[in-house]
């Protein structure tokens, strides 16, 4: 009984300290935008390694043509909530995903350009994604363009 006793009693404060620990306000979002050219089989990676995914899903959504990702130049930001915002030239969307483990799961697809986008690019600002394509502005969040920030 005594032995019980005293187990319970040193182990109750190693047990407390394996209590969940939550760091609060974290910022996810990446200070300048990720360019990435896909190589021949569709694959973008960064380095030093941040990321990397097989962007033919992505042209396959777009274009129907999953073969188009080879060669391609794609962009990604991450906004402060941590959704990645993807498009590329030529794009009529931007693709919003959210991530879990070893994914990226659609969240939104953002209508932008019916004839497609040229030179897209994207910058953080304090209020969303920004994205200039095609001679325009728009500022984005995970929701989609944010109104009245269409510029």
């Amino acid at each position: 009984m005594r032995k019980a006793i005293l187990f319970l009693f040193l182990a109750v404060p190693a047990f407390t300290g394996c209590a969940s620990l939550t760091i609060r306000a974290v910022d996810y979002s990446w200070s300048f935008e990720s360019v990435f050219t896909a190589d021949s089989s569709g694959y973008v990676r960064a380095e030093p390694k941040t990321i990397a995914f097989d962007a033919r899903e992505l042209f396959r959504a777009e274009t129907n043509d999953p073969a188009g990702a080879a060669g391609a130049v794609v962009r990604m930001i991450r906004d402060s909530d941590g959704y990645y915002f993807i498009t590329s030239a030529g794009f009529k969307h931007v693709y919003i995903f959210t991530w879990s483990r070893a994914e990226l799961s659609l969240k939104k697809r953002v209508l932008i350009a019916e004839q497609g986008m040229t030179k897209p690019y994207f910058n953080r600002r304090p209020l969303g994604i920004e994205l200039v394509a095609n001679g325009q502005t728009y500022l984005l969040n995970r929701k989609g363009i944010i109104p009245g920030d269409k510029k």
